[in-house]
C-alpha cells in the first residue's frame, strides 16, 4: 500500500494561504477600528488599548522571534522620529 503526501501537502497550504488572508483581514479591521474616535474619553478606554498592545507586542514577538523589548525599542523609537517629525 502506498501513501501519497500530496493531498495533505494541499490541505497544509491551503490552511497556510487561509491563516494568512485572515491575518491581513484582521489587521485591516483593527486599521478601521483604530480610525474611530471616542466621543468622551475615558481611562478606561486607554485601559482598552493598553491591553491590546500588550496582546499585539506578544504576537509579535511570538511570530516574528523577537524579543518583546526590542518591539518595545522600535516602537519608542518610531514615536521620537514621529514626534520630532511634526
Amino acid at each position: 500500500m502506498k501513501f501519497t503526501l500530496n493531498n495533505n501537502e494541499e490541505k497544509m497550504k491551503t490552511a497556510y494561504t487561509d491563516a494568512k488572508a485572515d491575518i491581513a483581514n484582521l489587521l485591516g479591521w483593527f486599521e478601521c477600528e483604530l480610525q474611530k474616535e471616542p466621543t468622551n474619553l475615558n481611562w478606561g478606554q486607554v485601559g482598552t488599548l493598553d491591553e491590546v498592545r500588550t496582546e499585539l507586542l506578544q504576537t509579535l514577538s511570538f511570530i516574528s522571534g523577537m524579543s518583546e523589548a526590542m518591539i518595545k525599542d522600535s516602537l519608542a523609537e518610531a514615536r521620537i522620529d514621529t514626534e520630532t517629525q511634526q
